[in-house]
C-alpha cells in the first residue's frame, strides 16, 4: 500500500514569524485542549435534501462559542460531503483547514463487494469510481505542519459505503506549549446495517480497515502525542473487540470513567453514550513528553430545527489537560503550511 500525501485547502508556504503570532493568538484561555469530532450527515442535497439551514446553525454555535472563549480549538468533522456545509469551515474562524481525498483519489484497484451485478460493473474501470469524496475536514486553531491521508483501498469497503472515497487523515499540528507537534487523525470506517451488505462483507472490510489504520499509524508516527477521532462504526461488540486489538489506543471515555472525580461527563451525557453504545469516539495515545488527560467529555449539538436534529449523530467534545511529562527535542512545531481558503466540500 501506500500513502496518499495531500493538503485539499488552497495553501500558501507561511514564514515562522507568521506561523509562531498565529499560534500565539490561538492560545486557548484555559488551560484545556479541547476537540470536537462531529459527524454532520451532509450527504449529497440530490440524496438528502437541502441541509443548509442546518450547517449554518452549526456554524453558529461554534462561531457563539468562539466569542466565548469555550470552543473547541481543533474540530474533526464526517460526512461533509455537501458544499453546502462549506459555512462551518468558512465562517467560524478557524485559521487552519485541512480536508480528505476526492472522489478520485483512490489508491488501488480491488474488488468491491456490493451484489454480483453491480459489482462487476463498478470494477469494470481502471479505478473504482466514488460519487463522493472521503467527506472528512480537520479544523484547527493551531498551525498544520503536515497533512497525510490514506484512501481505503476498493476491497476495504462493503455495500452503499463503497460510493464514498472512506479514508484515515492526518493533521500534525504546532500547539503552544507542546515541545512535539500533534498529531490530530481523523476517520470514518464502514457501517454494519445501513450500508446494505451481508455482514460477512461489512465485517471483512471493517476488519480490513482496522488494519490499514494500524499499518499508517506505524508509517506516520513520530513519537507524537496522538488524538484518534471520527466514526468509527464499532457499536458492535466483536468490531470494537478487534479494532482495539488492531490499533494499540487508549478509549478516551474509558480513561474519563477510570478517573473518577477527576474527568467528568457533560450534564445530559450518559456513560453508555460516549463508551460502548456510541459508533462516535475520540482515542489518544501519550509521548515520551506529554500526557493527554481527559477532563470532560460532552454529547453536544443536541438541539433540533423544526423538530429535526441538526445530524443523525451527536458531537463527540473532549477537553484534554495537556500535561508536560518530560522535555524532548523532537521534529519542530515551526509551521510549513498555512491555509487561506476551503476548498469545495463535494
Amino acid at each position: 500500500m501506500t500513502i496518499g500525501f495531500r493538503v485539499t485547502a488552497a495553501i500558501i508556504l507561511a514564514s515562522i514569524w507568521a506561523a509562531h503570532v498565529a499560534a500565539k493568538e490561538s492560545q486557548p484561555s484555559d488551560p484545556l485542549l479541547r476537540v470536537l469530532s462531529f459527524n454532520i450527515n451532509a450527504l449529497p442535497s440530490a440524496i438528502h435534501g437541502d441541509g443548509s439551514e442546518k450547517y449554518a446553525r452549526i456554524a453558529e454555535i461554534l462561531r457563539q462559542r468562539r466569542q466565548e472563549g469555550t470552543h473547541p480549538q481543533i474540530v474533526l468533522l464526517q460526512e461533509a460531503f455537501d458544499g453546502d456545509a462549506r459555512v462551518i469551515a468558512d465562517t467560524t474562524g478557524y485559521a487552519y483547514a485541512v480536508m480528505g481525498p476526492g472522489r478520485k483519489d483512490t489508491s488501488r484497484m480491488g474488488e468491491t463487494h456490493w451484489s454480483p451485478k453491480t459489482r462487476k460493473a463498478y470494477t469494470s474501470f481502471d479505478d473504482p469510481q466514488k460519487l463522493t469524496g472521503s467527506g472528512l475536514v480537520i479544523l484547527s486553531d493551531f498551525p498544520i505542519l503536515e497533512a497525510q491521508h490514506k484512501a481505503f483501498d476498493s476491497d476495504m469497503c462493503a455495500g452503499i459505503d463503497c460510493l464514498s472515497n472512506k479514508a484515515i487523515l492526518l493533521a500534525r499540528l504546532a500547539v503552544p506549549g507542546m515541545d512535539r507537534p500533534l498529531d490530530v487523525i481523523n476517520s470514518h470506517f464502514n457501517s454494519l446495517n445501513s450500508t446494505k451488505a451481508p455482514r460477512r462483507w461489512t465485517e471483512k472490510a471493517h476488519r480490513r480497515q482496522s488494519d490499514t489504520l494500524e499499518w499508517f499509524l506505524g508509517k506516520v508516527g513520530q513519537g507524537n502525542p496522538l488524538l484518534l477521532a471520527g466514526d468509527f462504526n464499532t457499536r458492535a461488540q466483536d468490531r470494537y473487540r478487534y479494532f482495539r486489538d488492531a490499533v494499540q489506543v487508549q478509549d478516551v471515555a474509558e480513561q474519563c470513567l477510570s478517573l473518577s472525580e477527576r474527568c467528568e461527563l457533560e450534564v445530559g451525557t450518559s456513560q453508555s453514550a460516549v463508551l460502548y453504545d456510541t459508533n462516535d469516539k475520540q482515542f489518544s495515545n501519550d509521548s515520551t513528553c506529554h500526557r493527554l488527560t481527559p477532563v470532560r467529555i460532552s454529547r453536544n449539538f443536541t438541539e433540533q430545527i423544526d423538530g429535526q436534529p441538526l445530524s443523525d449523530h451527536l458531537g463527540y467534545e473532549v477537553a484534554y489537560r495537556v500535561e508536560r511529562v518530560g522535555h524532548d527535542d523532537g521534529p519542530s512545531t515551526e509551521a510549513l503550511w498555512r491555509t487561506t481558503d476551503t476548498a469545495d466540500m463535494d
